[in-house]
């Protein structure tokens, strides 16, 4: 074979390679259902080697902008609370259903002893403005974050309640204030004593009016509350464009206006010792991090008012 035509051949076969769907730059359009076609609502749908993902929304729908140079090595999984956990090879095609099986749920007698409940968790002052929020959290851009408070009983019992202190946010205010999240509880079993386990596997979602504490009742989910503590998280969800707000920012160095959509929900928080403070948050990029850990060297951090309600 002449070595033009070698070389041809080769060139074509180079850039099959390069056009070939698993290879090339693409978006992945998908719904996430159970395996009777119902939708699954805010189902994550994950690249773990390539610290990649996206969240479905209340629909189950979900848009995944897929990097390039993937090799048929790489395979998305896609997990949801109360669901199996499922691993599969990145589809070839530009579209995908993906249907994930109910965990079985077993459900422990609750036994009541006379005792007085009691709130444990942050015991700080929570600043009136400001505190942990989720910006850029758009439909195409819904990954959001959680922001986790361990929170320890003196003694073993059940969860009946938890809070979150809920500030307007520095940019969209009240439409801020208002903005869905999605109520998470952990046992504080993962690695280093991180948030593990998940103790409620229904999705429960609330929501503010005012500024404050706001309360969710948890007894009909009988969650046993050791004394080692659960922790007690808020994830941020994409859940309508009406709490959408823009703010306007200035780069530093070249002063230009800039142009920020934002959906902001304001967790609020207080200045506590470092070796007082309990919180930790989670990314699909890094997993579950302590800011304990991550500010070490300062004395003082913010701790998230989070609590929760034991009843013995």
């Amino acid at each position: 074979m002449p070595a033009t035509t070698r070389s041809l051949l080769m060139g074509a076969g180079l850039l099959a390679a390069l056009m070939h769907p698993l290879y090339a730059q693409r978006t992945l359009t998908g719904i996430v259902q159970d395996p009777q076609g119902a939708a699954i609502p805010f189902a994550v749908v994950e690249l773990p080697a390539r610290k990649l993902g996206v969240q479905a929304n209340d629909e189950g729908l979900f848009s995944f902008p897929l990097p390039a140079g993937l090799t048929p090595a790489d395979s998305l999984t896609f997990s949801a609370l109360g669901y199996e956990r499922r691993r599969v090879a990145v589809p070839a095609e530009a579209a995908a259903t993906l249907r994930l099986a109910a965990l079985p749920v077993s459900l422990s007698e609750v036994v009541v002893r006379p005792g007085v409940a009691e709130w444990v968790g942050f015991k700080g002052v929570p600043k009136s403005r400001g505190g942990y929020r989720q910006t850029i959290l758009l439909r195409e851009k819904n990954t959001g974050w959680q922001i986790a408070r361990r929170c320890q009983p003196t003694a073993d019992g059940y969860l009946t309640a938890v809070r979150f202190f809920v500030n307007p946010s520095h940019d969209c205010g009240k439409t801020g204030l208002r903005a869905p999240f999605r109520v998470r509880v952990y046992a504080a079993d993962g690695p280093g004593g991180s948030p593990g386990t998940d103790l409620l596997t229904t999705s429960v979602l609330a929501a503010a009016t005012n500024r404050g504490w706001i309360t969710v009742d948890m007894n009909r989910y009988t969650i046993s509350f050791p004394q080692r503590g659960v922790y007690v998280a808020m994830e941020w969800l994409h859940t309508s464009d009406e709490f959408l707000c823009r703010s306007i920012s200035y780069n530093p160095e070249s002063h230009q206006k800039m142009e920020q959509v934002n959906y902001e929900q304001s967790l609020a928080s207080a200045l506590v010792p470092t070796a007082e403070a309990h919180t930790w948050y989670h990314t699909i990029d890094y997993g579950w991090v302590s800011f304990n850990r991550r500010f070490a060297e300062q004395s003082q951090i913010l701790d998230a008012a989070i609590q929760a309600r034991s009843q013995p």
